[in-house]
């Protein structure tokens, strides 16, 4: 699993026999009804649309000594909505520890709503268990059509990638890439730019960058949250992912995606040599 420097939930585990979890995350994504989508097509985000999101993927992901058999595991999920009640998951989930492995992921649409009806705005959470112990728990955010989105008519302009050392440099500073050293690339940075114009407001729109990697596997995402003063017109917002020490990205063509309130904007390519 890489180890990336980015806000996760990462819960150690005691060994207590085998098989046991050693770290563990939880991630969310929307999609309609039907077959689970694959893990390169997944879009995690914490923030989701009320009346576009139709059902709540659940995806757990874990560490684990490897051990000799593959052995499945039933997971309780419980969602806690925003007047505090709580519901089982919909549908069965389980997580399988295979043999000779030592990491896994598993994954289910475990709730959502009918065709007439729409997600209840405000924040909810995530928590599955195995057992008595907890693996796991995501907080997530639904809203109805985002006023500081909608009314503003906030656009993104631009996604860029630059390379980060240390501390994020100053917009100025920034070195716009297209192709990385993978020798001597320790963090990479986006730069997303947005147009509007003056909103007469202070206003926060929750942003989520995802880097997909050649190989099909999704990073954890990189928020960059854009908190325009109330007479600009346009801005940046920007953040970074990626190791303290270079030679830790691997050759080929990564993705950037971003994404407003679960919503995709843009999406641009990267090369890494």
């Amino acid at each position: 699993m890489r180890v990336l420097l980015a806000v996760a939930i990462l819960i150690p585990f005691a060994a207590a026999g085998e098989p046991a979890f050693d770290q563990t995350s939880i991630r969310l994504f929307e999609q309609a009804d039907g077959p689970l989508l694959p893990v390169t097509r997944r879009l995690y985000s914490t923030h989701f649309d009320a009346t576009r999101m139709r059902n709540l993927a659940v995806e757990a992901s874990a560490t684990y000594a490897a051990p000799n058999t593959t052995t499945t595991v039933p997971l309780d999920c419980t969602l806690t909505r925003p007047d505090g009640s709580q519901s089982p998951s919909e549908r069965p989930m389980s997580f399988q520890f295979f043999a000779a492995m030592t990491e896994s992921q598993s994954a289910n649409l475990l709730w959502g709503v009918v065709a007439d009806q729409d997600w209840q705005p405000g924040n909810y959470s995530v928590e599955c268990l195995a057992g008595e112990k907890s693996i796991g728990k995501a907080a997530f955010q639904i809203a109805r059509n985002p006023p500081e989105v909608a009314d503003g008519d906030i656009r993104v302009a631009a996604v860029r990638v630059f390379p980060v050392e240390g501390q994020l440099p100053a917009l100025a500073m920034r070195e716009y890439l297209t192709i990385f050293d993978s020798g001597s690339t320790n963090r990479i940075g986006i730069e997303l730019e947005f147009t509007h114009a003056p909103l007469g407001r202070a206003v926060k729109v929750p942003v989520e960058c995802y880097f997909l990697w050649p190989d099909g596997q999704t990073s954890l995402p990189v928020i960059l949250s854009y908190e325009p003063e109330p007479n600009w017109a346009g801005g940046y917002s920007a953040g970074a992912m990626g190791w303290e020490q270079p030679g830790n990205w691997s050759r080929g063509v990564y993705t950037i995606s971003c994404a407003i309130y679960g919503q995709p904007v843009i999406v641009d390519p990267f090369d890494v040599d």
